[in-house]
């Protein structure tokens, strides 16, 4: 395919199509699962997913009465376990210091073993060698992508039964 010439911004726009194209379809792909219906994922215990809720601390960032308040009255069992295992994607906000000292902040559009690409607020494309600089991410979804490694089956199944009775 002959190259196609495209702006750092055209570029930007393509891959936060993609990413919120990949982020739609993993959470339509619980309603699409053949079987996934509630009464095969209500199996869990209440009170030990209300546990993990509060030994995960889920509480850090999430509240039984803020934001989590109906949650099982806004969300089928399946789009909620869905959401809680795979949140709707957020910008993550970066940092960098150049070698100058002076800082740059916006969202991460893209973050590889070799640099880095952030957006200001200006709407201004920055990208730098990851080797030449500092960077300190601020990424609000890291904790729910560390805790797919952490869950059990029962973990998942508890922790949807908990969030049911949030009514």
């Amino acid at each position: 395919m002959p190259a196609i010439q495209l702006s750092a911004s055209q570029v930007a726009e393509i891959v936060t199509f993609i990413k919120s194209r990949v982020s739609a379809a993993d959470i339509r792909s619980a309603n699409r699962t053949p079987g996934a219906s509630s009464d095969k994922l209500l199996t869990g215990n209440a009170q030990a997913g209300k546990a993990f809720f509060d030994t995960a601390g889920c509480g850090t960032c999430h509240s039984v009465t803020g934001d989590l308040a109906g949650i099982s009255r806004k969300y089928s069992a399946v789009v909620l376990q869905a959401r809680f295992l795979y949140p709707q994607q957020r910008r993550t906000a970066a940092t960098v210091t150049d070698s100058n000292g002076k800082q740059y902040t916006g969202d991460l559009l893209s973050l590889t073993n070799y640099d880095v690409a952030i957006q200001d607020a200006g709407g201004w494309y920055h990208s730098w060698p990851l080797n030449s600089i500092k960077l300190e991410v601020k990424d609000p979804l890291a904790a729910h992508r560390g805790m797919l490694t952490r869950y059990t089956d029962s973990d998942m199944h508890n922790m949807l039964a908990f969030l049911e009775t949030l009514q």
